[in-house]
């Protein structure tokens, strides 16, 4: 079939005014080159409306990024250098890439100005080379901030580990950049302004995808190997190999339960501490334990159990390492 495309003076006036291409998701930091579009059954020009449609395996290029859906509806508008494409709309079997990262839903918009698209699917996809995201409701992605948004159960998979929440936020880093450490200090949520002003941050940025940290809030569960934690708020450092979580926290292991405020967990090595309450909290708070009977050994009397452990956790950490009171911990 005979792809049909627009034409070569139409594509050269719908060029993008943000700086050179780079890796990531980054339409909208994608280039001096024009976005290119192309599709199988046709693209109409609505010239009044300030739109171009292509229907049919329709595909918008630039640099290294690609948007495909069934129907793709490019918006433009008088730009200085001439006309510029500042939204896309896509439809029917979404997918946005590029040579590392994939996202995939039913429809999307990609709004170039805050270099922002929301992917709603059944569920909505992110899949880079680490990691896997999907979300039930939409996922947003930021390309300045490196930040994704999950909405309507999200959830991270990264090899055997995987939290979930009604909202989780993924910041990610560049996999080819060692300078970012640790997680910042603070995250502000992202405000970022229209138009090529916004375009300040992580111009310069390659590499694919790799998620830095995660924040989870609502219905959150962090499952490992070793144990599913469960409560009301979470987050998980991934330079550190530390989650914390905090609520109506429950971690269980091979039955055994444990319930309070606060619990740090070290992925690294396997060691989970439960307080009452989160550090700084005041009032009286108590974790409780609760572990399975076991079997005695073949030699004790017949097979009854015995009681491995009922009792109370401390109240809260003593200082913000996460360390356990009293040298309690599990």
């Amino acid at each position: 079939m005979m792809r049909r495309y627009l034409p070569l003076a139409l594509l050269l006036a719908l060029a993008g005014v943000a700086p050179a291409a780079a890796q990531g998701f980054d339409m909208a930091k994608g280039g001096d080159s024009e976005i290119q579009v192309y599709a199988d059954n046709g693209i109409e020009w609505v010239s009044d409306g300030n739109r171009v449609i292509a229907r049919g395996n329709a595909k918008a290029v630039r640099g290294t990024m690609t948007v495909t859906a069934d129907t793709l509806t490019a918006h433009y508008r008088q730009g200085v250098g001439g006309n510029e494409i500042w939204r896309i709309d896509a439809e029917g079997n979404v997918t946005i890439a590029n040579p590392t990262d994939t996202a995939t839903g039913v429809k999307a918009t990609y709004d170039l100005d805050k270099a922002i698209f929301v992917l709603k699917g059944q569920p909505a996809k992110l899949v880079t080379p680490t990691d896997t995201f999907t979300a039930e409701e939409s996922l947003e992605y930021w390309e300045l901030q490196r930040m994704a948004v999950l909405r309507g159960h999200g959830v991270a998979i990264q090899k055997d580990k995987q939290i979930e929440s009604d909202v989780l936020t993924a910041h990610f880093k560049d996999k080819e950049d060692p300078a970012a450490k640790g997680k910042p200090k603070s995250a502000p949520a992202p405000t970022p302004a229209s138009g090529s002003a916004s375009r300040k941050a992580g111009q310069d940025s390659s590499g694919s995808l790799e998620l830095h940290y995660a924040d989870a809030y609502g219905h959150v569960k962090l499952t490992t190997v070793q144990e599913v934690v469960t409560g009301d708020r979470g987050d998980y450092n991934m330079e550190t190999g530390i989650a914390t979580v905090s609520g109506s926290v429950k971690i269980t292991r091979e039955g055994n339960e444990l319930d309070g405020g606060y619990a740090h967990v070290d992925l690294n090595s396997g060691i989970s501490k439960l307080f009452g309450a989160a550090p700084g909290a005041t009032g009286d708070h108590r974790a409780r334990g609760t572990f399975v009977p076991e079997k005695k050994d073949k030699g004790g009397d017949d097979g009854q159990h015995q009681s491995v452990f009922h009792g109370n956790a401390p109240k809260k950490p003593t200082d913000n390492s996460g360390g356990p009171a009293d040298g309690q911990g599990r």
